[in-house]
């Protein structure tokens, strides 16, 4: 046992740590999110180097992280897909495949001393991500500019006037405006610094008020210009569901509001889903409303958006007490009759090979994968075996992909159950099902836009086995359930 000064000592000694060592590792790590991966994984094994010269409290650690039901269910699809080692033929892709997972194994360790934060250190590192974020896509979008030519006038010399419009789409978006990561990762990125703008930090001046609205009207023009479709819909779609359930629609401006915002959203949306996944695509970044079949979709999107909008505002006023489950039980049913309609659209189409675009090459991975998955549904085919060759028929690989590549699934579900099988697949759903639970059960708005985007994101690429998804993903629902428990805390206390 401690004696008198001792255990005056240990408290101190406790703070010393986690002010000294442990949040200026943190801060660092949330400083590098928009950096080259290698910063994020290197802040991260530094993380976890500090868990374990930690001895002493290893073993109180240990449980008390693997009592969170989040952390079983990820340690559970580290040893599903560690086990697929043993059952594959290509053991060196295994083993990379094994190394890009790692962080969902020692993450949710190295991240237990956040419970040691104060609110005033989780509030900086908020404030401090929004603050790189703004500062990494200024700097990106300076050396675009830079790179365009506009700055010297060197763009004159390379094409002609008739070309400079679809010259500086091409170079002023996309990849150009996020070099050192993947776009629809700094999308994600943007779209949570938005969350945190609006919901959690305070506008007590006018100045303040100002200042963050100009910052958010960046961050939407950025996240336009990054053209990713899926953080694009996520962010307008949860924006305006929290406009939705929080008006009364009582007044006039409540009803310009919410279809004023479900007109700029369906039309931003539409247009880079047309531009990035449907076509017709000219190749110059540029859609020009030149096919009447294509607008005549774009057209049916808005007035089909607005008497959903019209619906679901009848269905609050009418029904007041289980509107809510009526209208996730309608947005189930349109979510599985648009799958339903653009497979079949996609099969009708697949042999014109001016109908290829990414939606349909997406939907044929799609079912190779399931194609796959009907043959080992159990254990899967094993994480070296991923391959194009076993799943994909080369005359249909993208430019660029070879038969000994790894297959992408686009899908981080499918991408599971190929890998090792149903158990990791219904982990994941599980884990983002408590993820769900938890941010809606506390009413965090913010940590429910951030798994409601991640949500999306993982059902159109592989999010949780790209270690920028993992880290950044990980990190910042594991500081919402530290504030989240400091809250329960402190409203215990008060009572």
């Amino acid at each position: 046992m401690l004696n008198d000064a001792e255990s005056k000592l240990a408290p101190n000694l406790k703070s010393t740590y986690t002010n000294f060592i442990f949040f200026p590792c943190v801060a660092l790590l949330t400083i590098s999110f928009p950096l080259p991966i290698a910063y994020n994984s290197i802040l991260s094994i530094i993380l976890f180097v500090l868990f374990l010269i930690d001895v002493k409290n290893i073993r109180t650690n240990l449980i008390s992280c693997f009592r969170n039901k989040r952390n079983i269910l990820l340690l559970i699809i580290f040893f599903c897909l560690l086990i697929s080692i043993f059952y594959s033929q290509d053991k060196v892709l295994a083993k990379k495949g094994i190394l890009a997972a790692l962080p969902l194994l020692v993450l949710p360790v190295s991240l237990i001393r956040m419970a040691t934060l104060s609110p005033k250190q989780i509030h900086i590192l908020k404030k401090l991500f929004v603050f790189v974020c703004l500062i990494a896509s200024a700097v990106y979008l300076i050396l675009a500019i830079i790179r365009s030519g506009l700055t010297d006038d060197s763009y004159k010399l390379q094409i002609l006037p008739i070309n400079y419009l679809p010259y500086f789409v091409n170079k002023l978006t996309y990849h150009h405006l996020s070099p050192n990561i993947h776009a629809i990762f700094f999308s994600l990125y943007i779209a949570f610094a938005v969350f945190l703008i609006l919901f959690q930090f305070k506008k007590t001046s006018s100045f303040s008020k100002i200042w963050q609205g100009l910052l958010v009207l960046y961050f939407f023009i950025y996240l336009i210009l990054l053209t990713s479709a899926t953080i694009n819909f996520g962010l307008y779609s949860f924006l305006i569901g929290c406009i939705f359930f929080k008006f009364s629609f009582k007044k006039l401006f409540h009803y310009v509001i919410f279809f004023g915002s479900l007109i700029a959203a369906t039309g931003i949306t539409g247009y880079l889903l047309i531009l990035k996944y449907i076509g017709p695509y000219a190749g110059d970044g540029i859609y020009r409303f030149d096919s009447p079949s294509m607008n005549e979709k774009y057209l049916f999107s808005f007035l089909a958006v607005m008497i959903i909008g019209a619906s679901a505002i009848i269905i609050k006023l009418t029904i007041r007490k289980n509107y809510i489950a009526i209208l996730l039980s309608s947005i189930v049913f349109i979510g599985i009759s648009l799958f339903v309609y653009f497979k079949h659209f996609i099969d009708t189409k697949r042999t014109s090979p001016e109908s290829i675009n990414n939606v349909t090459v997406r939907f044929s991975y799609g079912a190779d994968a399931i194609r796959i998955i009907k043959k080992d549904p159990i254990f899967g085919i094993g994480i070296g075996d991923k391959k194009n060759k076993a799943i994909v028929k080369t005359e249909e690989l993208p430019p660029g992909s070879l038969p000994e590549h790894a297959f992408n699934s686009h899908n981080q579900f499918l991408d599971f159950w190929i890998s090792a099988g149903i158990i990791p697949a219904i982990c994941f759903l599980l884990f983002l099902i408590n993820e769900f639970s938890t941010a809606i059960r506390y009413k965090h708005i913010v940590y429910l836009g951030l798994v409601y985007c991640f949500c999306l994101f993982c059902l159109t690429d592989m999010a949780m086995m790209v270690q920028r998804g993992q880290i950044f993903f990980l990190f910042f629902i594991c500081l919402f359930e530290n504030e989240l428990e400091k809250r329960s805390l402190s409203n215990f206390d008060t009572q």
